[in-house]
C-alpha cells in the first residue's frame, strides 16, 4: 500500500514538474509577456522564468531518480578524496596532492556496477576549447608557446604537444576504472588551466556549466549500501565540490554556493592534524565559509584521527573543541565525526574485494594492497596477506579504527534511506513558490491594465512614496540599534564586576587558605555588604549551606602518591567550581539574556511604530495581493563556558622522587641478637597538584570568558542585530519594489495598440488559470508528503 501510494506522488510529481517547466517556457515564447530589463524589480521575469525552468530540469533529473545528493566539501589537503573513497569502498577519485576537482563531480551508487566509469554529458565545451587552444597556439612562436607558465611541467608540455599535434581532438564519452578516471579528470583540469594563460585568449569551458546533470558523473556501487534496503527505492548521490581553495574563479565560487544550497546535506572534512592551527586566516575563512551556506545540514568529519597520540585530543575532546571553537557551537557534537579516511578507504576496499571475488589481489596489481596489509596485518602482512580469513579479520579490525561505522550508517545510510522522500518534498516546495510568484505577477499586471491610467500612476507614486518612508524608517532603525551597544555596556557592566568580585573571592579564599567552603562565603558576603548592587542578585547561591571540604597544602602543592588519588582529589575541587562558579555565571547569562530580549523588543516596537502606517497603506493600495511575512529573528547569546577538568589536569605533574627507607637487620657483630637500622634509597612516583595555580588559573579564566561574552555582546549589536533589522528593511523594500514593478509593467501595456493589448490580456488569463489550476494540484501533494513524513504531528493537527 505503501509503495502504490508513493509511486502515485512520484508520477504525480513528475507531471506537475514538466507541466510548470512547459507553462513557463510558453510564458517565455508568448511576444510581450515577460519582461527583459533588469532595471527593476518584478515578481517574473525572463531571466528568473529561465533559472526556473534550468531548477525544474534538474528537479525532473533527481526525482525521476529519486537522487539524493550530498555534497563533500574539504579545507586544504584535509583528505576530502580519500574520505569519498572509503565512503564508496574503492578507489574512484585520485589520492593525488594537486588539486584535481575542476568542476563538482557525482559520484552516484548504482547497485551491480562493480567497476567505476565516468561520462560527462556534455563535452562540447571542452572540445570546442581544445579546438582554440589548438588555433591560437599555432598562431604562435614556438617559444612563446614554452614560456607559458602551463609548459613549465613535463604534464604541462606533453598536454601542449599532444593538441598541437592533433593526438588530442576530442574527449571520448566515457572512462572506465580508476586509472581512465584519473586520466580524465586531469585532463579536464589541465585543459582549464590552459585556457587561462591570457596570451591565449580562449575563454574557459568551466563557464557553460551550471546545471547538476551537466557535471561529470562517476558510477559505482557504493559497497556499504550493497543489499541495503529502502522504503521507497531512490538513489543517492556524493558531490565532490571544488574546496573554497580551489574555488578561485568566480564562476567555480558560484558553482560551489549553489551546490552547498542545493545539496540534502554537506560533508565538511576537516584535517585532525591541523586543528589547533585552523584558527590560520586562510582555513578559518574556509570553514566560515562552508558553515554559511549549510549549517542547518551539516556533518563534519574530523579525518586523520589515526595520527592520535598520547598527549593529542581525543574523540570527545575534538567533538567538543570543533563545535565549540571552529563553528561556534553551530553544530551538535552528534554530527561531528573523528575518523581516519585511510583506514575507511583500506578497510572498506578489502571487504569490498574478499566479498566480490573471495581474496585480495596481488601487491604487484593493486598499489593499495600493500598499504592495507602493512596497517592491517602488521610486519608479517607478506605472509598472512594470501590468507583471506586473516585479511577479512584484519579489514575487520581495521574498520573499526577508523571510526567509519557511525558516520556512514547515521549520515550516508540514513540519507540513501531517505533519498525519495527528500527529493519530492524538495520538488514541490519550488512549485509552491514559483506558482505563487506567477500567479501574482499575472493578477496584478492583467489587473492594472483594467484600471484608469491616471489611477495607476497615482497607486504607482504612492508606491513609490512608501518605499521612500521604508528608506527612511530604515536609517532611524540603524541610528537606535548603534545606540543600543552604549546602553547595554552600561547595563550589564556592574553585572560583570559584580559577578566577577564573587567569584574571585569564592576561589581565593577556598585556594589561598583552604578553608571550609562556607567561610569563602561568609567573607565575600562581608565584602558585598560594603556595596549594594548586582551582588544581590547571587548572594541567595552563596548563602545555601554544602558540606564541602577540601584539605589543601598552604605552602606548596597537594602530593599524592597515586595518579587515582590526585584525580580524585581535582575532581573534589572541580565539583566546587562547578556548583558555585557556573551557576553565578548562568545567572550573569540569564540576566544578560533578559535585557537583549528587551532592547530586542524596544527596538522591534520603535521599528514596527515607524513602518506600521507605511504598511497599512500598502496593504489597502495592494489590497488582496499584500501578504507580507516579515519578521525579525530572534537572537541568542552563546553560553558562558570554562571547562574546569582542562584547568586541573594542567595543573597535575608527575615526578620520581627518590626517598630515603629504614630496615631493621640483625648483624652477626652483634651475634644476631640486636637488630640495627640500615637506610636505602628507593624511586617512587609522586603526583603534584599545585591548588594555587589552579585557583589563579581559574579566575583568569573566568574573566577570559566574561570577556568573550563582552566580544559577544559587542557582536551582536554591530552586526547581528544590524543585519537583522537591515534584511527586514531590505525585504519589506524588495516586496514593494516587486510589486511596483508589476504595477509598471501593466502601465507599460497600457501605451500597446489595442489588438496587442487584447492579446496579451488573452494571454494572462489563459496563463493564470494554468498556474491557478498547477497549484490546486501540487497543493494536495505537499499536504500528502508532509503527513506521510510526520503522520502523528498531522494527527494533533487535526
Amino acid at each position: 500500500m505503501y509503495d502504490n501510494t508513493m509511486n502515485a506522488i512520484v508520477q504525480e510529481v513528475i507531471r506537475l514538474l514538466n507541466q510548470q517547466r512547459n507553462l513557463l517556457k510558453s510564458m517565455l515564447e508568448q511576444e510581450e509577456l515577460l519582461k527583459d530589463e533588469q532595471s527593476q524589480e518584478r515578481s517574473v521575469d525572463v531571466a528568473l522564468a529561465e533559472q526556473w525552468i534550468e531548477t525544474l530540469e534538474d528537479e525532473i533529473t533527481k526525482v525521476d531518480g529519486l537522487e539524493m545528493t550530498l555534497a563533500v566539501v574539504g579545507t586544504m589537503k584535509a583528505g576530502k578524496s580519500t574520505t569519498i573513497n572509503a565512503i564508496v569502498g574503492q578507489e574512484v577519485l585520485p589520492n593525488r596532492n594537486r588539486p584535481m576537482t575542476t568542476l563538482p563531480t557525482i559520484i552516484r551508487h548504482k547497485v551491480g556496477q562493480t567497476t567505476p566509469t565516468i561520462m560527462l554529458p556534455k563535452l562540447e565545451p571542452f572540445n570546442r576549447a581544445l579546438s582554440a587552444l589548438r588555433a591560437a597556439m599555432e598562431r604562435l612562436p614556438e617559444d612563446e608557446i614554452n614560456q607559458l607558465s602551463f609548459a613549465s611541467t613535463e604534464d604541462g608540455k606533453s598536454l601542449i604537444q599532444e593538441i598541437l599535434s592533433g593526438d588530442l581532438k576530442e574527449l571520448e564519452a566515457n572512462y572506465s576504472g580508476a586509472e581512465g578516471i584519473y586520466l580524465f579528470l586531469k585532463v579536464l583540469n589541465d585543459i582549464s588551466r590552459l585556457c587561462n594563460e591570457e596570451i591565449l585568449n580562449v575563454t574557459s569551458p568551466i563557464l557553460e556549466y551550471s546545471s547538476i546533470t551537466e557535471f561529470p558523473v562517476i558510477e559505482v556501487e557504493f559497497h556499504h549500501l550493497k543489499g541495503k534496503e529502502q522504503q521507497l527505492q531512490g538513489s543517492l548521490a556524493l558531490i565532490d565540490t571544488p574546496g573554497p581553495n580551489e574555488a578561485g574563479q568566480g564562476h567555480l565560487k558560484k558553482i560551489l554556493q549553489e551546490q552547498l544550497q542545493k545539496a540534502s546535506a554537506v560533508l565538511s572534512v576537516l584535517d585532525y592534524t591541523q586543528l589547533n592551527s585552523e584558527a590560520d586566516a586562510a582555513v578559518r575563512q574556509e570553514i566560515d565559509y562552508i558553515s554559511s551556506f549549510s549549517k542547518d545540514r551539516l556533518y563534519v568529519l574530523v579525518n586523520k584521527f589515526d595520527q592520535k597520540d598520547r598527549n593529542s585530543m581525543d574523540a570527545s575532546e575534538v567533538q567538543q573543541y570543533v563545535g565549540k571553537e571552529l563553528f561556534e557551537e553551530e553544530i551538535p557534537s552528534g554530527r561531528i565525526f573523528p575518523v581516519s579516511s585511510q583506514f575507511g578507504y583500506l578497510a572498506n576496499y578489502a571487504l569490498h574485494e574478499l566479498d566480490s571475488t573471495g581474496n585480495l589481489p596481488t601487491p604487484e596489481e593493486a598499489k593499495w594492497v600493500e598499504d592495507f596489509g602493512q596497517r592491517a596485518l602488521g610486519v608479517d602482512w607478506e605472509e598472512d596477506i594470501e590468507d583471506a580469513d586473516l585479511a577479512r579479520r584484519g579489514a575487520q579490525k581495521l574498520w573499526k579504527k577508523s571510526n567509519f561505522s557511525e558516520p556512514l550508517e547515521q549520515v550516508i545510510s540514513e540519507s540513501y534511506s531517505k533519498a525519495a522522500f527528500v527529493s519530492l518534498s524538495s520538488a514541490v516546495d519550488k512549485m509552491l513558490h514559483y506558482d505563487n510568484e506567477v500567479i501574482d505577477y499575472l493578477k496584478i499586471r492583467s489587473g492594472s491594465i483594467t484600471i484608469d491610467i491616471n489611477e495607476l500612476k497615482k497607486l504607482i507614486l504612492e508606491l513609490e512614496q512608501d518605499i521612500e518612508r521604508i528608506a527612511q524608517a530604515s536609517r532611524r532603525a540603524d541610528d537606535l540599534s548603534s545606540k543600543t551597544l552604549g546602553k547595554l555596556t552600561s547595563m550589564t557592566d556592574d553585572l560583570f564586576s559584580d559577578g566577577e568580585r564573587t567569584i574571585k573571592h569564592v576561589i581565593e579564599q577556598l585556594f589561598d587558605h583552604g578553608k571550609r567552603l562556607e567561610d569563602a562565603r561568609n567573607q565575600a558576603e562581608t565584602e558585598g555588604r560594603r556595596k549594594r548592587s548586582v551582588f544581590d542578585t547571587f548572594k541567595s547561591f552563596l548563602n545555601v549551606p554544602r558540606k564541602d571540604f577540601i584539605i589543601l597544602e598552604t605552602n606548596g602543592p597537594n602530593v599524592f602518591s597515586s595518579k587515582e588519588e590526585a584525580e580524585y582529589f581535582i575532581a573534589k575541587i572541580n565539583k566546587v567550581l562547578e556548583k558555585d562558579i557556573s551557576v553565578i555565571s548562568m545567572e550573569i547569562q540569564s540576566r544578560v539574556t533578559q535585557i537583549i530580549h528587551i532592547l530586542e523588543s524596544d527596538i522591534n516596537k520603535e521599528v514596527q511604530m515607524n513602518v506600521s502606517n507605511i504598511l497599512e497603506h500598502a496593504a489597502d493600495i495592494l489590497n488582496e495581493f499584500f501578504d507580507l511575512n516579515l519578521s525579525f529573528e530572534s537572537h541568542k547569546i552563546k553560553p558562558i563556558k570554562v571547562d574546569f577538568d582542562q584547568l586541573g589536569n594542567k595543573f597535575m605533574e608527575e615526578k620520581t622522587v627518590e626517598k630515603t627507607r629504614i630496615s631493621y637487620e640483625r648483624k652477626w657483630y652483634t651475634l644476631w641478637l640486636k637488630e640495627h637500622a640500615v637506610s636505602y634509597k628507593v624511586s617512587e612516583q609522586e603526583y603534584h597538584v599545585d591548588t594555587k595555580e589552579i585557583g589563579k588559573q581559574a579566575v583568569k579564566e573566568l574573566k577570559k570568558a566574561h570577556q568573550q561574552l563582552h566580544n559577544d555582546l559587542n557582536s551582536y549589536v554591530t552586526k547581528e542585530l544590524g543585519d537583522n533589522v537591515k534584511l527586514y528593511f531590505d525585504g519589506l523594500k524588495q516586496y514593494l519594489d516587486k510589486y511596483r514593478g508589476n504595477i509598471l509593467d501593466g502601465l507599460s501595456d497600457k501605451q500597446a495598440g489595442e489588438e496587442v493589448l487584447g492579446k496579451l490580456l488573452v494571454a494572462m488569463e489563459q496563463y493564470l488559470s494554468v498556474a491557478e489550476n498547477h497549484i490546486e494540484d501540487v497543493t494536495p501533494v505537499h499536504l500528502e508528503l508532509k503527513q506521510i513524513n510526520n503522520p502523528a504531528r498531522e494527527v494533533v493537527q487535526a
